[in-house]
């Protein structure tokens, strides 16, 4: 059923932070290079008693302070944004998590159809990782900016400018690693 004939898709509650932490997580890359991340948690309080945590970003954490009341914005009664003292905070939900896997499991299919059909050449299993590597690098940046913009619409301004140059910049440079791997063949 879609949501033009159900009224329980789109609503909204009023909830209070109750809780806000900081916690820090380390990756190590394969150079034994360690990157630390600071991660921002606010915790509300829904409607039916349950406690609900939510990474944000530092400028909304930073306004947040225990008490507070805000306003979650529910999809299917999945919380996909929380408003408070002017500013918000949007989620992707579970919906456009899943588009955005299969947008990507259909990338790489079209990448073995394509290699199967116009190349079909065997160079080594290096060469087979390296361009599937770039391959998918390419993708993952268009379709995770076309999972946000399937949720939420397309913002204008310019944090789209800025968006829409970062997924062009680095789709085209692993673009450019791809294609410069056949020149060769060609």
């Amino acid at each position: 059923m879609n949501c033009d004939q159900r009224a329980d898709c789109f609503d909204e509650e009023a909830t209070t932070i109750v809780d806000r932490r900081t916690y820090t997580t380390s990756s190590t890359d394969a150079d034994g290079n360690t990157t630390q991340t600071t991660h921002y948690e606010l915790t509300w309080r829904r409607a039916n008693g349950s406690r609900q945590a939510h990474d944000v970003s530092w400028s909304f954490y930073d306004k947040a302070r225990e008490g507070d009341p805000a306003r979650l914005r529910l999809w299917r009664d999945e919380v996909v944004g929380v408003e408070m003292m002017g500013r918000e905070a949007w989620f992707l939900p579970g919906s456009g998590r899943t588009l955005a896997a299969w947008m990507f499991l259909a990338l790489f299919g079209l990448g073995v159809l394509l290699w199967g059909l116009l190349f079909g050449w065997w160079d080594g299993f290096f060469m087979l990782a390296f361009r599937a590597f770039c391959w998918m690098f390419m993708g993952i940046l268009p379709i995770a900016f076309g999972a946000g913009i399937s949720a939420f619409g397309l913002d204008s301004g310019s944090e789209l400018a800025v968006l829409a140059g970062v997924t062009l910049l680095f789709s085209g440079i692993a673009g450019w690693m791809l294609f410069s791997t056949f020149k060769e063949r060609w």
